[in-house]
Formats: structure tokens, C-alpha cells, sequence
């Protein structure tokens, strides 16, 4: 991993994708769908989907998912 200084403004996000390899090459995520099992015929979503979301918001500077529209609004609008 290289780090580099940058001047450009640094918000939540920032390392969020190193944290992210690093749970996943962990199995982290896989270990939850085999101990939870597999979700409804409808779901969309596994039970990892749904952890890694709630963490990544968790990771962020977020507290609850109301937070992402609230609190992380301006700098989602900046990806995008």
C-alpha cells in the first residue's frame, strides 16, 4: 500500500476501500452467509451485503442509516 500527500480535501470515505480488502480477503463476509445461512427466494441481498453496509456507514463517521442522508450528504454528492 502506498500512501501519498495530496492537498485535496479529505472526507469520511477516505481508506474506506483499503478497509474493506482487508475484511474481505479476511473471509469475514463469507464466514457470515455460511453461520447465517442464505436469505428468503426474494431477498436481494445476503446477510454479508447487509453487514458490510451497515459497517462501511459505521466506518464512515455514521452511527445509524438515517446518518447517511443527514450527515453524509454533501460529500456523497462530490462521487458522483
Amino acid at each position: 500500500m502506498k500512501i501519498t500527500y495530496s492537498s485535496d480535501t479529505i472526507n469520511s470515505f477516505g481508506g474506506i476501500n483499503f478497509a474493506d480488502k482487508i475484511i474481505r480477503e479476511a473471509s469475514i463476509y463469507d464466514t457470515i452467509d455460511q453461520t447465517l445461512g442464505i436469505r428468503g427466494v426474494k431477498a436481494q441481498y445476503s446477510y454479508s451485503d447487509l453487514f458490510r453496509s451497515y459497517l462501511m456507514l459505521v466506518l464512515c463517521g455514521g452511527e445509524c442509516a438515517e446518518d447517511i442522508t443527514e450527515h453524509l450528504r454533501s460529500e456523497l454528492n462530490q462521487l458522483t
